[in-house]
């Protein structure tokens, strides 16, 4: 599936042509957030994981294209029958962050969970990571509280009632 939203292209993750692009996202993201690659799971865990969580929810995990560069990943699931969707990875590439591709992105996973009728978005992000911290508090995410003893992870939440999907609010 692909789709042109306010400029970028959006297409679903097909696991046999993408599978190294995403395993480099994951694993670059797990360096942005806690300043090292230990806390990714490998290559082949990701990619089962990833194989499943496409399997049960296709529409929800996108790479993102401006003409033919990717310039960012999302990984978003709404399990049926629940009224909160989850991000499982937002992710920008390196040399597209602080140009504006993260609200673009943040739009897309808001049309993705409003059509799946969530009322509120759920993400961990670490504390340390202070620069995601920021985005998602623009964005209009809370920080509800720290989860897990070894490494915590701030729980945020979005209430999805009173936001727009249009990035240029």
């Amino acid at each position: 599936m692909v789709l042109d939203v306010q400029g970028l292209t959006y297409r679903t993750i097909h696991l046999p042509n993408d599978a190294a692009l995403c395993a480099r996202n994951r694993r670059d993201a797990c360096i942005e957030t806690y300043g090292d690659d230990h806390r990714f799971e490998g290559d082949v865990r990701y990619l089962a994981w990833l194989r499943h969580k496409i399997e049960e929810f296709p529409e929800g995990f996108l790479l993102a294209y401006s003409g033919a560069q990717c310039v960012g990943h999302l990984e978003l699931e709404v399990p049926y029958g629940s009224p909160s969707g989850y991000v499982n990875l937002f992710y920008v590439m390196r040399g597209f962050r602080r140009r504006g591709f993260g609200k673009l992105l943040h739009a897309q996973a808001i049309c993705y969970f409003k059509s799946w009728e969530a009322r509120r978005v759920e993400l961990h992000v670490s504390p340390t990571n202070q620069r995601a911290v920021n985005f998602y508090r623009r964005l209009g995410y809370r920080a509800v509280r720290l989860e897990g003893s070894r490494a915590p992870l701030w729980r945020m939440e979005l209430a999805l009632d009173a936001v727009s999907s249009n990035p240029r609010h």
